[in-house]
């Protein structure tokens, strides 16, 4: 028991700090938090469970035809077959609420946000299972300090490839543009996946030199997202920039439109809001911003003239 509880909490508070990581990328117009546990408990339960029972009927006739302990068997199943089958169990969060939460979901951000939430709950169950599975404490800090500290992102890296996939396909009216949009996604994240698995078999029989593909490979996925934390930001801006400026004066003050547009952290503290307003206020501007540049790129789906008036009426109230 006492080691259950120290590998929750262990386990717990880096696995927080990566999520507020991943999730800080969306500056402004933050996801619904239940929409983000949803994500979370996928990949934790129905996506990890699922992914142990298919993983374990593959592996009998990989077994029988390889062997249990060759390399071949191991490379077929933890470089190739398990890859396949997880990026695939915790892509279906991303699509569900793709598919069914289209209102929440507003372009590559909000799809890196998803995937890499699914891949870190995945990621916490399975570190857990193995970390609970050492003989001695020494083990399980070795261990620890691999896949926690130093390869801890790598599930949330992997999943956030297909969210950005699904992201990207979002605003496309094209069919096979979305398709062929999500599948390449999906087969990064695969490939990706699949490049660190092999690179952990192989690294005793290449004395460990595949693990330097797998660490380039995450760093490769690091830089990735500190580019895209970047993008995403001015993104954010031009977008506020864009689709607030007609705003002025009716709902926005000139003073408020261009502390919203600005690349300084604290500009809002000139209009004097408390804390939780002024993020409100934010979460509300991004928000506004957003939806009418759906209504421009995809007309009034789900009902995004209502939600622009709606959204218009509480951002006037922060005028007054």
């Amino acid at each position: 028991m006492l080691k259950l509880v120290v590998t929750m909490i262990a386990v717990g508070i880096p696995t927080i700090l990566y999520l507020r990581l991943i999730q800080s990328v969306d500056r402004y117009e933050k996801e619904p938090t239940r929409y983000l546990v949803s994500a979370f408990l996928w990949g934790a339960v129905p996506a990890i469970i699922a992914g142990m029972v298919i993983e374990l009927i593959f592996d009998i006739p990989v077994t029988l035809i390889l062997g249990d302990k060759s390399l071949g068997g191991q490379l077929v199943s933890t470089a190739f077959s398990g890859p396949i089958i997880e990026e695939l169990l915790k892509a279906g969060a991303v699509a569900i609420i793709f598919l069914l939460r289209r209102r929440e979901f507003d372009g590559w951000v909000d799809g890196l946000v998803y995937g890499a939430t699914v891949g870190f709950g995945f990621a916490y169950v399975e570190n857990l299972f193995y970390l609970m599975g050492t003989s001695s404490w020494g083990e399980w800090i070795s261990l620890y300090f691999l896949r926690i500290i130093i390869f801890g992102m790598m599930h949330g890296f992997w999943t956030s490839l297909t969210g950005i996939g699904f992201g990207v396909a979002r605003f496309r009216h094209n069919q096979s543009t979305k398709v062929i949009a999500i599948v390449m996604g999906l087969g990064a994240a695969m490939l990706s996946h699949m490049l660190h698995n092999a690179g952990m078999v192989l690294a005793s029989p290449t004395g460990g030199i595949s693990l330097l593909a797998a660490l380039g490979n995450y760093v490769i996925l690091l830089i990735m997202l500190l580019c895209l934390r970047v993008i995403a930001a001015r993104n954010d801006r031009n977008t506020m920039q864009t689709y607030l400026r007609d705003e002025i004066p009716d709902i926005l003050s000139p003073t408020a439109y261009a502390l919203l547009c600005s690349t300084k952290s604290h500009a809002l503290a000139g209009l004097r809001l408390s804390t939780k307003a002024e993020r409100q206020f934010i979460q509300t501007a991004a928000e506004l911003a957003q939806k009418k540049r759906e209504l421009i790129r995809m007309g009034d789906e789900n009902g995004n003239s209502t939600a622009i008036d709606q959204l218009r009426g509480q951002l006037s109230t922060y005028m007054r």
